[in-house]
């Protein structure tokens, strides 16, 4: 494969001096040999995010404030200056395998006659020898939990409607527009509905290799996922077309335990829904249960029954609190 494609590397930042440095060192054991540019947008870190960054001498790697410290800011900060052919977005929370970079670029080269402009790949999840953190792990890898996006799944290849991180020709930019800033997540989301609404497609290859470093405790998988919730929920108020009927099993369950739980005594109906709802949702957890503790150890499945419904409910109550937060707002002005 040909360098003759130049790259150029966007890190978003915000206090990750336990991943930074591992990062970092990934990418700069790329194989492609055409990288002109690491911009590393910082927002703002107060941790030793910066001073581990600066232990690398290397003239590419250029680190920028982010003063707004939002990513959709500081991935447009990085995209208005880079000057590669290819802009290749990148996660401090991962490490990305050789050929990640040579990988993303023969991608686009591959399939540009079929108007690809940004390709991903799957992501490999790092267990530890934790225990919670495996069970996050296993929360991620699990399509009854966080699993059901294609880039979850290690062995699919084909168009998608999204993809994680994505690497882009520069010029699509320039035609749909950058990351929308009014949006603190789901800003990916978005641009790529942009992508598809323009006539353009997007690209999972199995081969473009990263090994995610999931959220460390359960209260930050928790608190991840009702910031999730809550963007799909604002979504519904001003940009519905990123909305997939994935993003909203969680409400529709919550909505369903709650209406009918609340009428439980007052219509036979409700009684036979909520007993059926609770009865196959506790089917389906313990079945999931079962599949990850014969596979990785029994010790795991209490935890990840717990887990598993804590997901579900959080993530359908943060909807509900996106979507009125944002249809507050919009009718303050």
């Amino acid at each position: 494969m040909c360098n003759k494609n130049s790259v150029s590397i966007i890190i978003p930042v915000y206090n990750e001096e336990k991943h930074i440095e591992k990062c970092v060192e990934s990418i700069m054991s790329q194989t492609y040999e055409n990288i002109i540019e690491i911009l590393i947008l910082d927002g703002m870190s107060t941790d030793s995010t910066r001073s581990i960054i600066k232990k690398f001498k290397n003239k590419k790697i250029r680190i920028l404030d982010n003063e707004k410290r939002i990513q959709s800011a500081a991935l447009n900060k990085g995209i208005k200056m880079a000057k590669g052919d290819i802009v290749v977005r990148v996660d401090a929370h991962a490490l990305y395998d050789r050929n990640y970079v040579s990988q993303c670029v023969s991608t686009l080269n591959k399939l540009k006659p079929q108007k690809v402009v940004n390709v991903g790949g799957p992501t490999y999840l790092l267990t530890s020898e934790s225990y919670i953190e495996n069970c996050i792990v296993f929360l991620h890898e699990s399509k009854f939990g966080i699993g059901v996006a294609k880039f979850r799944q290690k062995d699919y290849e084909g168009f998608v409607d999204t993809v994680w991180n994505g690497a882009f020709w520069r010029w699509i930019f320039d035609k749909i527009g950058s990351y929308n800033e009014s949006l603190y997540r789901s800003e990916d989301n978005d641009l790529n509905s942009r992508i598809l609404k323009a006539g353009y497609k997007i690209y999972q290859s199995k081969n473009i290799i990263s090994y995610y470093k999931p959220r460390s405790s359960i209260k930050k998988v928790i608190s991840q996922n009702f910031e999730n919730g809550k963007a799909i929920g604002g979504s519904l108020v001003n940009n519905r077309e990123i909305v997939r009927i994935r993003h909203l099993v969680p409400l529709i369950f919550f909505l369903t335990i709650v209406v009918f739980g609340i009428t439980y005594r007052l219509f036979f109906v409700s009684k036979i829904i909520e007993i059926l709802a609770l009865g196959s949702y506790f089917a389906v957890d313990i079945a999931e249960c079962m599949k990850i503790g014969i596979k990785n150890g029994i010790k795991y499945m209490p935890c990840m029954f717990i887990l598993f419904f804590l997901l579900h409910i959080v993530y359908g109550i943060g909807t509900i609190c996106g979507f009125f937060e944002l249809l507050f707002n919009r009718n303050l002005k």
